[in-house]
């Protein structure tokens, strides 16, 4: 049975209030707690019966839930406070002798929030009565901006993975220390709690670590076999069993090596080896054999593509700064109205995903829930691809952002060239620094394997081009023993090269870039507001595993954020204080 904070008795004004200062979070929490958080709200998350013990009511445990995200402190110190802590007894409305309520009211408020879907309901609500206020613009210009969340799990290595994941299996199948059941002995050390965390073998020996590796692989398709063995498999065990053999697969490749990726070159040898001198007198034939015997299973080179970093979070990533900087966890999106400095959007999305993939569903979703509609999107060079661009255009938000320079050093780049997409009829042409216009296209597909146009130059023009080694590179970067005579010069189109090629012509001049430069002047704003919620009140680091209640946990820190924003800007303010308490309590 739900229990409204207006079925609790009043409380008494506490002389050691007035030691709160009137300035900080706690205090104007406590001036608007009547009206920020309605109760209603979260009528789902009970049943509608008279029987039962009256259950604390939900906007205070909503309210004690901001104020852990602002204390950036946990379920048990949140206990604590709420018992000898002023500050939040004086935030909470409670009495000096109010003890408040248990740590883990908070962890079964927050699983009935997600399994109602209401875990933005305040987010929302700030938002939508910010904009009755006048505080945002239905159409006003909004910031875009990302940062890593650290995983609250660890990323552990192939052999931690596997054996986690046969542990994992094993359990969920009904075996534990109290119930071996009939599994042999390879399986139960992997649930033996006398057993050794890690096999004692030498791992600094490739040939002991070759035949781990395989016996740790039989050992996975042993505990398979049992999953498929049982008819009535629960789904946790299938979960399991789906998991495993993913690790595996992400990690480990039987059968003979690969051949090389590209056929026709050599192997790169040292120069001044004996593998050298080998390679000198053998014919181009054995040179492109690659014989091994290694045909066990084997760690797998490079990294699979969603790869697995750990048993307990599966959903956690690693996601890539640059090449040297890599963190194991989530990415988290905010968008942001930039004169208010009010938080209108937040997501949290895979690290490995690029930043353009995030861009229309954030915006997509922002405008189903808060009815919030940008003319324009005010982000830096990740966001504004073509596909953003054209995406989003279908939204009615324009991309303002730089386009990403093109790195290619060795060649002429595709921006050298001249694109006309209405020439030839509609089916569009290319010319070349050296003044060569071409027509000829073949359709090829792109990453996406989108259909797109190939624009080929002639061979036999770009053989007697004088500018062939700024275009087509030099000595060095073409094969020694070509398979096929490399052709001329071509140049491939954009599945959106309309939209890219207009972005371009808005950028090429002086005047445009400054014009550009100006425009984006106050997305150095989401930066700070980034900062505030990741440094300042813990984002930065993940407290739960899952993608779900990582997004839960950015939600309800910007929540608050948005909170403590918007008591800032009525503070002195009372006719926008006026209109910010009837739109909140209407």
């Amino acid at each position: 049975m739900m229990r409204r904070r207006s079925d609790l008795p009043p409380t008494d004004p506490q002389p050691w209030s007035e030691l709160i200062p009137a300035d900080s979070f706690h205090a104007r929490l406590a001036k608007w707690k009547d009206v920020l958080v309605d109760d209603e709200d979260y009528t789902p998350l009970y049943k509608d019966s008279p029987r039962g013990r009256p259950s604390i009511p939900p906007s205070i445990v909503v309210l004690a839930m901001l104020l852990e995200y602002h204390d950036d402190c946990s379920d048990f110190e949140a206990e604590q406070r709420m018992r000898f802590d002023l500050r939040w007894k004086h935030a909470l409305g409670l009495g000096l002798g109010d003890e408040g309520f248990d740590a883990t009211v908070l962890c079964r408020f927050r699983r009935k929030l997600l399994e109602r879907g209401l875990e933005r309901s305040l987010f929302e609500r700030l938002v939508k009565a910010a904009r009755e206020a006048g505080l945002i613009a239905k159409d006003a210009a909004q910031l875009l901006d990302s940062s890593h969340i650290l995983g609250a799990a660890g990323a552990r290595d192939t052999y931690t993975l596997i054996r986690g994941g046969v542990r994992k299996l094993l359990r969920s199948l009904g075996y534990s220390a109290a119930n071996r059941g009939g599994l042999s002995d390879r399986l139960w050390w992997y649930i033996d709690p006398d057993a050794p965390e890690k096999p004692e073998i030498d791992w600094s020996d490739p040939e002991e670590r070759a035949a781990h590796l395989k016996e740790t692989v039989s050992d996975v398709r042993q505990a398979l076999s049992l999953t498929e063995g049982a008819a009535d498999a629960s789904p946790a065990a299938n979960e399991a069993a789906a998991l495993l053999e993913k690790i595996v697969s992400d990690d480990v490749e039987e059968g003979p090596p690969p051949p090389p990726k590209r056929k026709g070159r050599p192997p790169k040898v040292k120069p001044g080896t004996k593998e050298e001198e080998s390679d000198r007198s053998a014919s181009p034939e054995q040179r492109r054999e690659t014989p091994s015997s290694d045909h066990g299973p084997r760690l797998r080179r490079g990294v699979a593509k969603n790869r697995v970093l750990s048993v307990v979070d599966p959903e956690m990533r690693c996601g890539h700064k640059s090449k040297r900087q890599a963190w194991a966890g989530y990415k988290v999106h905010i968008a942001e109205e930039p004169y208010t400095e009010i938080i209108t959007e937040v997501g949290v999305r895979p690290a490995n995903e690029y930043d353009a993939s995030a861009a229309f569903p954030i915006m997509e979703r922002q405008r189903g829930s808060t009815g919030l509609r940008p003319k324009e999107l005010l982000c830096d060079g990740a966001y504004g691809s073509a596909d953003v661009r054209a995406e989003l255009k279908k939204l009615g938000v324009e991309v303002v952002a730089k386009l990403r320079p093109l790195t290619d050093t060795g060649h002429f780049r595709k921006d050298e060239f001249s694109v006309d997409l209405s020439a030839n009829g509609g089916e569009g042409s290319v010319t070349c620094p050296a003044g060569v216009t071409t027509t000829d296209f073949r359709m090829a597909r792109d990453g996406y394997y989108r259909p797109v146009k190939l624009f080929r130059f002639p061979r036999e023009v770009c053989d007697g081009c004088t500018l062939k080694e700024h275009c087509l590179g030099g000595p060095g970067g073409r094969a020694t023993n070509p398979v096929r005579i490399p052709p001329g010069r071509q140049v491939q189109m954009h599945y959106h090269e309309q939209v890219l090629q207009k972005a371009r012509a808005e950028q090429k001049t002086t005047e445009q870039k400054k014009a550009l430069r100006d425009k984006l002047r106050p997305r150095a704003k989401v930066e700070r507001k980034v900062s505030e919620v990741l440094r300042l009140h813990g984002l930065r680091r993940g407290r739960y595993f899952g993608e779900e209640k990582t997004d839960l946990q950015a939600v309800t820190t910007a929540a608050m954020v948005n909170t403590k924003r918007l008591l800032v800007l009525s503070e002195g303010n009372a006719e926008l204080a006026e209109v910010l308490r009837s739109g909140l309590a209407a």
